[in-house]
C-alpha cells in the first residue's frame, strides 16, 4: 500500500507565484534574483509569523521550512500494532440472555445448581448455547451476573441521589422514572 505524501503548505499571493525570467533576461538572472528575492524572503518571514529583526530569525525560518518540507522532520502518529489472535465471538447482550436462560431452567426444576443448569443448556443442541463449552458458558454467566450487579448498584445510587434532589450530571435521561 502506498503511503500518502504530506503536501507542502499552500502559499498565497506573491509566495505562490514564481519569479518569471524572460528569454531576453537570461544573461541577467542574478540581477533579477537580487531584485526580487528580498521581497520573497520578507513574505516568507511574514507567512511564518517570524520577526525578521529577531536574532534567531533565520534559524527559526530554516526550522519552519524544514518541518514543512522535509519528511524526516515531520511527526506522524504511530498507532499501536493490531491485536493478535482470534476476535471475540461473544456478542453484546448474550450474557443477559444466558443469565435469563439459566434462571428459567433453575425455576422449572427445583434444587438445581447453576453448573447443572448451564450443562443442560449446553447439551440442548436445538438451542443457541450448544456451540459453546460448559466452561465458557460458566465464565460468561459469572461475568454477566457481576456486570448486572454493578449496574443495579449504580441505578440504586442514582435513584437515591435523585430522591435527595441532587443532580446526576447529565445521566437523568438514562434512568427510568416512576411513571415509566
Amino acid at each position: 500500500m502506498a503511503r500518502k505524501r504530506r503536501r507542502a503548505p499552500k502559499y498565497a499571493g506573491a509566495l505562490a507565484q514564481r519569479i518569471d525570467v524572460g528569454v531576453d533576461q537570461i544573461d541577467s538572472i542574478e540581477e533579477v534574483l537580487r531584485a526580487r528575492l528580498p521581497e520573497k524572503i520578507h513574505l516568507l518571514f511574514k507567512h511564518y509569523e517570524i520577526v525578521p529583526s529577531d536574532e534567531q530569525s533565520w534559524q527559526k525560518l530554516a526550522l519552519k521550512l524544514a518541518f514543512d518540507h522535509v519528511p524526516g522532520l515531520q511527526l506522524q502518529l504511530a498507532l499501536p500494532p493490531p491485536k493478535v489472535g482470534r476476535k471475540p465471538t461473544w456478542k453484546t447482550g448474550l450474557g443477559d440472555k444466558l443469565v435469563r436462560a439459566v434462571q428459567d431452567i433453575m425455576k422449572s426444576q427445583k434444587r438445581m445448581r447453576i453448573e447443572d443448569a448451564i450443562d443442560k443448556l449446553q447439551k440442548d443442541k436445538s438451542g443457541m448455547w450448544g456451540r459453546y463449552t460448559v466452561e465458557n458458558l460458566g465464565a460468561r454467566y459469572r461475568e454477566a451476573k457481576h456486570r448486572q450487579e454493578r449496574f443495579r448498584k449504580l441505578v440504586e445510587k442514582a435513584r437515591e441521589l435523585r430522591s435527595r434532589g441532587q443532580t446526576l450530571d447529565g445521566l437523568e435521561g438514562l434512568l427510568l422514572t416512576d411513571e415509566n
